[in-house]
């Protein structure tokens, strides 16, 4: 009878001529290389047929009972339940006991936006004279104009750029799949300035380091963000923060969710509604002042006040 350890082999072998990307492939990998790491040391199961919920349990105790993140244990139990999901769907299995355990909850976190005037901090820091100071100032309207993530920023090369339209392709996004971003005249105007002075017209990634070389990888994009940050004293400058910063402002203009949800390449709208939660607090925070049930108190006659000035 194939043993667990056979059928994930299988299972690893699947994903690939299913079309999983590369970096999907080694996150399946790794979790279910752990579950049967932690499966051995607990003395779980070594065939499929036998696991029943209380294993499960006792696999996703261990892994808290580890100190692992939050996050870390909602991904290893979300991808071992999403193979065990797979050899119930080729019969191997008549039940998938991972489908009955809850996904362990990840945390409901605000995170904030860029403001306005931060967002302006960086791009008067630039000195648009200068080959670094150009690209910069086009680097920081393009991540907020378009919301992409990092490693696509990276990999849009010059020809992906639609200058009649407003638009540019992203030909890697997240699992391979590709979608059209926009970009307004003044990111044109700023990439437009980038490319003729500096640049240059020569096929290759729109964005190129100081010395003329494409950006290697999302990480040198990261670094040349945080040298923004440390120039003008604007905290946390990094990809994600503009992309979540595109859709909370998006939002407040009052853009579908469906818009944000296929301009940014989500495959469903969960992540558009974290970003949603952001602009829905801050908004309830700002109707307090007619909401507060303080504020329909009577004056207090003492016109000392604790308040800190």
């Amino acid at each position: 009878m194939p043993t667990i350890d056979d059928h994930i082999t299988t299972y690893l072998a699947a994903i690939e001529v299913e079309g999983k990307t590369l970096k999907t492939r080694q996150s399946y990998a790794n979790s279910l290389a752990d579950f049967r790491k932690i499966g051995r040391v607990l003395g779980l199961p070594d065939t499929v047929e036998d696991y029943t919920v209380s294993h499960v349990y006792a696999f996703l105790a261990e892994i808290r009972r580890r100190g692992y993140s939050v996050l870390y244990q909602h991904r290893r139990h979300r991808e071992v339940k999403t193979c065990f999901s797979w050899f119930r769907r080729m019969g191997i299995l008549e039940v998938n006991v991972f489908q009955r355990v809850p996904l362990v909850k990840l945390p409901l976190t605000i995170k904030t936006p860029f403001s306005p005037p931060e967002v302006q901090r960086l791009l008067d820091a630039q000195d648009r004279e200068t080959l670094t100071g150009s690209r910069n100032y086009a680097l920081v309207l393009f991540l907020l104009d378009s919301g992409v993530r990092a490693s696509e920023c990276v990999a849009v090369q010059l020809d992906d750029v639609d200058w009649d339209r407003g638009r540019v392709f992203i030909r890697h996004g997240k699992g391979e799949k590709q979608r059209w971003v926009g970009i307004g005249p003044r990111t044109q105007d700023a990439l437009v300035d980038y490319t003729s002075r500096f640049r240059g017209d020569t096929n290759g990634a729109l964005f190129r380091t100081s010395a003329g070389d494409d950006m290697s990888s999302p990480h040198t994009l990261n670094t040349l963000l945080q040298r923004l940050a440390t120039q003008t004293g604007v905290s946390d400058v990094h990809p994600h923060r503009f992309r979540h910063t595109f859709a909370t402002w998006a939002i407040e203009s009052g853009a579908r969710e469906i818009d944000i949800q296929m301009l940014l390449g989500h495959s469903d709208l969960t992540m558009t509604h974290r970003y949603a939660r952001t602009y829905t607090s801050e908004k309830a925070v700002r109707a307090h002042a007619s909401l507060s049930p303080v504020n329909r108190l009577p004056t207090p006659n003492s016109t000392s006040s604790s308040r800190r000035p």
